[in-house]
């Protein structure tokens, strides 16, 4: 190797080495944790538990990102904006938070935990996005959520439930638009918890065999 191409060959080093430690000059992004809001106690209890699967969540709706859809139909996110988590499980916790707080359960616990129960509930997420649909004006925040409620460990399907809601954001911010989701998140799961509650007491209420 010649003296010329060693020395070009170190300059390159040293330049991608400091290349490497620069910092991006591009600002953190928010990050936004939803909360789960209080719902309306269940009619009654059931002496029986309810294991929560991880929701699953359609494309697109799967990550952190703040999803957005477009006039046009496109699907685009905020770029400065981050759920505190992937969808999939900030619903598992506002769903556990909401289930708890109905009592319509003896208790209510995850999929992946040690114990299991009587009914098996699964979620999909089918709408979490911000909608730009109406030019001009502030997004309306749209959630839906689908379920189906079964005995856990057969194939035995007791009900499909659903919720779903659009709150219009107070104003075209980020802070606003989550503030939106919130609202819109609550009135959803208020729905699909209320359905939840009512097939199980028509489940424990029918006779044995």
């Amino acid at each position: 190797m010649n003296v010329l191409r060693h020395a070009t060959l170190i300059i390159a080093a040293l330049v991608l080495g400091a290349c490497s430690g620069l910092k991006s000059h591009q600002p953190a992004p928010e990050v936004y944790a939803l909360r789960a809001r209080p719902v309306p106690a269940a009619p009654r209890a059931v002496e029986a538990t309810l294991v929560i699967a991880r929701p699953s969540a359609r494309p697109g709706l799967d990550g952190d990102r703040i999803a957005v859809t477009m006039p046009d139909r496109r699907v685009d996110a905020y770029a400065g904006g981050r759920w505190s988590a992937a969808l999939p499980r900030v619903v598992e916790s506002l769903l556990l938070d909401g289930f708890r707080g109905a009592g319509g359960f003896k208790a209510v616990l995850t999929e992946r935990g040690a114990f299991t129960g009587r009914y098996l509930l699964q979620v999909e997420v089918i709408e979490f996005a911000a909608d730009y649909s109406g030019q001009g004006k502030p997004p309306l925040a749209r959630v839906a959520l689908r379920g189906e409620l079964g005995v856990n460990g057969t194939r035995q399907l007791l009900a499909s439930v659903s919720g779903s809601a659009a709150v219009p954001a107070a104003a075209d911010r980020q802070r606003e638009v989550a503030a939106a989701f919130e609202a819109a998140y609550a009135t959803a799961a208020e729905q699909l918890i209320a359905a939840v509650d009512a097939a199980a007491l028509a489940d424990a209420a029918a006779p044995r065999p």
